[in-house]
């Protein structure tokens, strides 16, 4: 019987920007009664398919299913054979035929028998995979030591993934009694036969939570959706489990009901003199669906250590050639959550190799072209790497993270949203004890713009305070020495020359006669939003605001403008800013008709 198949919403649009004639490997996750549903894509080199190496960056269980074909591409059908060698997830390799720069006629086969037969196929949108998938997360530590050279590092890393799987290994997720051994769960209240849908319902809530506490109690799905929260990565929905490494100390049957001791390191040696002994901090990741079984659980926490290892082997291997003192680096794990995937991506980067350092600008840029992403923005530097929950909760205040997540609807007829590309905190007056309500509207602003460049990780500069603000302004001679430490407020002007004083961003400036104008100029936000997708400082008269959306109705000509107001000055509590619309969608009455405005648009620098 040939299995569903399903494809993410994520891969149909990067599916959809592929405008040259090529092939590549598509990777997906097989579950539950036989369904595949594929979530990735990569471009193949001239003359080879990197299907390995991709694959190691990957979650677990995301792994090769077949091939895609680009326009009237000649390597294909050689490809087609070696997928069908390599792909182990199924019997039946899946053959993906695709127009240049758009879905209509793309079809999907299935390899049968040494043929191909068309299948049907059914889109899971993001919210589908967000209830029905989940990431584990875990971190342990080892010891490599080896010769520096790519024969020594390949064979005691053999030995090392051997050992892993060796069955001595036992996980826990944190704050629970739940371990999990090579035979199952050792809890009484889960087995084998259990889902991670049951073991999410053990997971107790951090402390502090209270409000979650009241929304477990109403149903499972709505606490679910709130696990995310503390168990995920910033700018991420999918609900993520934390999982600690352990290692039993004996074989004997009778201590098995005995918790298992911590396993601080495991140390591979040989017989040579070893050059190096490098430090192995493993964080490996995993994508399940809810409904596997937990029997299966063990098996995937190895492969993900095991993908880690290979990942870090082959990062090794890279800058061998380029040793000069004879040792090796210690390589370190970064995962990253490119918004157009829809899945985690893990790179294993050297200390000491800087990101602006010219191979590793090499290597990023031959991640695009795998990926067939812009070379013109950063995906994969050190500053875009995921920040997840328990990580971010260590800072003593965060501002709120995407406030416009979650609003109610513009309500306009057969308007189209364009909305801000990426992540921001909000900023607004008396934050950090700041008392800079009535004049620091426009400072507000500027530095929720700033916040939208380091989490992209266009840079690693901190936000820049009021007081950094009026110095460098009086710095570069644009006010006098009275402005610093004044209430005096700033425009659109002065924040572009801020954004390239801090940040080196350039901005378009867009001026317009008054509020009853703003309408003629909705086209053109449209079209920054889908360009640039940064957000925009909006100053009329003594007011700032911030546009971090516009739904448009070409047709008609109604828009509405998705406002984050940084004039409030209470509490960080999401549900009150939305319900009191200092995030939310403003129509034409919300401008004024005779204030002129002008409005800054930061440009996306060119960076990989």
């Amino acid at each position: 019987m040939l299995p569903k198949l399903k494809i993410s919403a994520f891969l149909l649009k990067r599916l959809e920007r592929v405008k040259q004639q090529s092939s590549g490997c598509l990777y997906g996750v097989f579950y539950g009664d036989g369904t595949l549903l594929l979530l990735s894509f990569n471009l193949s080199n001239v003359g080879q398919l990197n299907y390995e190496q991709i694959q190691h960056r990957f979650p677990a269980e995301l792994d090769l299913c077949g091939l895609v074909k680009f326009g009237d591409c000649t390597d294909a059908e050689a490809h087609l054979n070696e997928v069908i060698k390599s792909v182990d997830i199924t019997d039946n390799p899946i053959l993906l035929k695709c127009e240049l720069g758009t879905l209509v006629g793309m079809r999907a086969y299935f390899f049968v028998h040494g043929k191909l037969e068309e299948v049907p196929y059914d889109v899971m949108e993001s919210e589908q995979l967000y209830n029905d998938f989940c990431f584990t997360r875990l971190q342990c530590g080892f010891y490599l030591q080896t010769a520096a050279t790519p024969e020594c590092v390949a064979k005691e890393m053999h030995v090392l993934r051997k050992r892993v799987a060796d069955g001595n290994l036992v996980f826990n997720v944190p704050h629970t009694n739940i371990y999990i051994n090579s035979c199952g769960p050792l809890d009484k209240r889960l087995r084998g036969e259990s889902l991670i849908h049951d073991l999410f319902e053990a997971i107790p809530i951090p402390s502090g939570k209270e409000a979650v506490n009241a929304i477990k109690k109403e149903t499972k799905s709505s606490a679910q959706t709130q696990l995310a929260k503390y168990f995920g990565a910033t700018g991420c929905e999918y609900d993520l489990i934390n999982i600690d490494v352990m290692r039993i100390q004996t074989r004997d049957p009778l201590a098995r009901d005995s918790p298992p001791s911590p396993a601080l390191s495991i140390a591979v040696t040989t017989e040579e003199h070893t050059i190096s002994q490098v430090p192995l901090e493993i964080d490996a990741m995993a994508i399940l669906c809810k409904n596997t079984k937990l029997q299966r659980l063990y098996d995937v926490l190895i492969e993900s250590i095991c993908r880690a290892l290979r990942l870090f082997e082959q990062s090794l291997n890279e800058n061998l050639s380029e040793l000069v003192s004879g040792r090796l680096a210690v390589p370190r794990c970064h995962h990253f959550y490119p918004q157009e995937f829809g899945h985690f991506l893990s790179c294993g980067y050297l200390e000491g190799l800087g990101d602006d350092e010219p191979s590793m600008q090499e290597r990023r840029k031959r991640l695009h072209r795998q990926f067939s992403l812009p070379v013109t923005r950063p995906y994969f530097r050190r500053a875009n790497q995921c920040h997840f929950q328990g990580e971010v909760d260590e800072a003593p205040w965060t501002p709120l993270l995407n406030t416009h997540i979650g609003v109610k609807p513009s309500a306009v007829n057969d308007g189209k949203e364009y909305l801000v590309n990426g992540n921001y905190h909000y900023y607004h007056y008396l934050q950090q004890q700041v008392q800079d309500k009535g004049w620091g509207c426009a400072y507000r602003s500027l530095q929720t713009i700033c916040s939208w460049f380091v989490l992209q990780g266009y840079s690693n500069a901190l936000i820049p305070t009021h007081l950094e603000v009026q110095e460098y302004l009086h710095k570069i001679n644009d006010k006098p020495f009275s402005f610093v430490g004044s209430s005096q407020w700033i425009g659109s002007t002065e924040i572009s020359m801020c954004l390239q004083g801090f940040f080196k961003v350039d901005s378009k400036i867009l001026h317009v006669a008054s509020g009853a104008e703003l309408p003629t100029i909705a086209s053109e936000l449209a079209m920054h939003f889908q360009t640039q997708g940064t957000p925009v400082m909006i100053g009329g008269g003594v007011l700032a605001h911030t546009i971090i959306g516009v739904d448009y109705c070409v047709q008609s000509g109604e828009v509405k403008f998705l406002i984050l107001d940084p004039h409030y000055t209470g509490p960080d509590d999401l549900a009150t800013i939305q319900v009191k619309g200092w995030c939310g969608w403003k129509g034409m009455d919300f401008w004024s008709k005779g204030s002129y405005y002008n409005l800054c648009m930061p440009q996306r620098p060119i960076l990989y």
